[in-house]
């Protein structure tokens, strides 16, 4: 007998930290009245408001919680509202054509590589291993630019002021910047296969390329046979009816941020250069494309968490890299327990423009802002904790209060001693106070079998099942963590993701919990039991 117990214990982590499952903490918070402010003070003394122009959106669920707007004099007129102006997105447009490779999966695949789709790069044998994969998640081992921005289109320099020797320019002069003259396919496809532009080492780290999506574009032009533009129009801007977002290059002032005299913005067609960065779009038609993402609107909940996963990670233990996606893992938001919130962006800017489209799934949050002006990138920078900070701690105060409200309080089977007890503490997810079956202490129990004293210990519920959530029957995982553990190298002793699963009981996960979820005479979506799987029990709300 004791030959066992040490058999089960060796198997089992000898200590455990506060350390949360991946994913989120609790549900979403469901906000239908909305009472979120920011300050206007908190916008109004920053120091480029005389030249730019910005919008923020922030939306929880189907509710706006926030929005702002202002308008550099002389630069739109303040009757019309903000929201519905165009201003260029940028960069934020590689979620638009990635998001349009998702959707065509079944004629692109995520692995396929790019000369399946693109002839004229099939037979360099530096293409052969850059996938589609490769391109969307910056990892291609392209550069940034091609032609455009070299050094040698621009007017009057000079090569000798940067001690380099002058070399006669065969540059084909197409594609120097935007509103130059556009490469031809045969010029653009010379330039992807001369040595200097080839890809070199893919899969050794992310370097961001521009020029990785404009391969991502001519895919798409493969399988569909018809330009970019009216790929992306087909798949995303007409099924979600974003009818004031375009390619076209605007040219009423009264519909647009359009620069003024003095002002050197890049306004002309992006023309190739369209798949990385050429929408014009709203922050109202910006919002509903995020929206959509968030709500998985073109593309399936599985498909759209594949998506979210990172490629690549960065020097900066708060940043990773995704396809395209820009993730932050800010520890630094007010929320009751700190911990990295997942914030997944798409930054984009060019002279004059800049945008960025946040999701944090954790609350169900999307946010926008829209920026153009002559400080239009330092504009959405500053911006950006500026409304990140206040929402976050805001979705994460209702989560906690909702959850208190539905989740909390004592189960119990009639005519029993069998019962288990929830909370909402100040840590992560539900904490079980108290756990009695067949008058078993069970988390004394637990505790034992951990080897960790029981007042160090501690048994939490998370919602490690996303899909399950708002249907009627949620199911939610316990995670085993110690209150107080000493720091170890590289967070060994965070070890959650290993922890999941950890005992079952012919067959039945004894994690596994299942809050069964119906009406009362209170709510339309009350907690009625909860199923002990494991212990084959349903226990009551009392």
């Amino acid at each position: 007998m004791r030959s066992f117990s040490l058999l089960i214990l060796s198997s089992v982590p000898s200590a455990l930290s506060l350390c949360p499952p991946p994913g989120a903490l609790l549900p979403p918070p469901a906000i239908k009245k909305n009472s979120f402010a920011i300050p206007d003070s908190t916008f109004e003394s920053l120091p480029w408001l005389s030249d730019t122009t910005f919008a923020i959106k922030a939306q929880i669920g189907a509710t706006n919680v926030f929005q702002y707007s202002h308008i550099a004099p002389g630069y739109h007129d303040p009757a019309i509202p903000l929201y519905g102006t165009k201003m260029r997105i940028g960069s934020v447009t590689k979620l638009y054509t990635v998001l349009a490779i998702k959707i065509a999966r079944e004629k692109i695949g995520w692995e396929d590589h790019i000369g399946k789709f693109v002839p004229e790069l099939a037979r360099n044998a530096a293409y052969k291993d850059i996938t589609i994969s490769n391109l969307a998640g910056q990892t291609s081992g392209l550069g940034r630019f091609g032609y455009v921005g070299d050094l040698a289109t621009i007017p009057g320099f000079q090569a000798a002021q940067f001690g380099i020797p002058v070399v006669n320019n065969t540059l084909p002069g197409c594609d120097p910047y935007p509103g130059g003259r556009p490469c031809t396919r045969k010029e653009l496809l010379e330039m992807y296969n001369t040595d200097q532009y080839e890809p070199i080492s893919p899969n050794s780290g992310p370097l961001y390329s521009n020029i990785a999506f404009i391969l991502l574009g001519l895919a798409l032009e493969n399988v569909y046979g018809k330009k970019y533009e009216e790929v992306i129009k087909d798949l995303i801007f007409t099924p979600l009816k974003l009818t004031n977002s375009t390619f076209a290059v605007p040219n009423d002032t009264a519909t647009t941020i359009l620069p003024q005299k003095g002002d050197s913005w890049f306004v002309p067609d992006f023309a190739n250069y369209n798949p990385t960065g050429g929408i014009w779009s709203t922050p109202d038609d910006m919002m509903t494309f995020m929206r959509a993402l968030a709500t998985h609107n073109l593309l399936p909940a599985i498909e759209t968490r594949k998506w979210l996963q990172p490629h690549a990670v960065l020097p900066s233990v708060q940043q990773l890299v995704g396809a395209p996606w820009e993730i932050f893992r800010p520890t630094t938001t007010d929320v009751k327990f700190t911990r990295p919130i997942d914030m997944y962006t798409k930054a984009g800017g060019v002279k004059g423009y800049a945008g960025w489209g946040i999701l944090v799934p954790e609350f169900d949050l999307v946010v926008t802002i829209n920026a153009a002006g002559n400080s239009s990138n330092k504009a959405v920078q500053d911006l950006l904790p500026l409304i990140m900070n206040p929402v976050i701690a805001f979705a994460d105060a209702n989560a906690r209060e909702q959850a208190k409200a539905k989740y909390a309080g004592t189960y119990t089977l009639p005519n029993s001693n069998d019962s288990i007890t929830l909370a909402v503490d100040d840590g992560p997810g539900l904490a079980i106070t108290a756990f009695s079956m067949g008058g078993v202490p069970v988390l004394r129990s637990l505790a034992a079998l951990q080897g960790v004293p029981i007042d160090n210990f501690s048994a939490r519920l998370y919602p490690t099942d996303p899909d399950s959530l708002g249907t009627g029957k949620e199911t939610w995982t316990i995670n085993l963590d110690t209150i107080n553990t000493a720091a170890a190298f590289a967070d060994l002793n965070c070890n959650s993701w290993n922890n999941g699963d950890p005992f079952r009981y012919m067959k039945e996960r004894l994690d596994t919990l299942i809050f069964e979820i119906g009406k009362t005479a209170v709510s339309k979506s009350s907690v009625l039991s909860v199923n002990l799987v494991g212990w084959r029990t349903v226990l009551k709300k009392t």
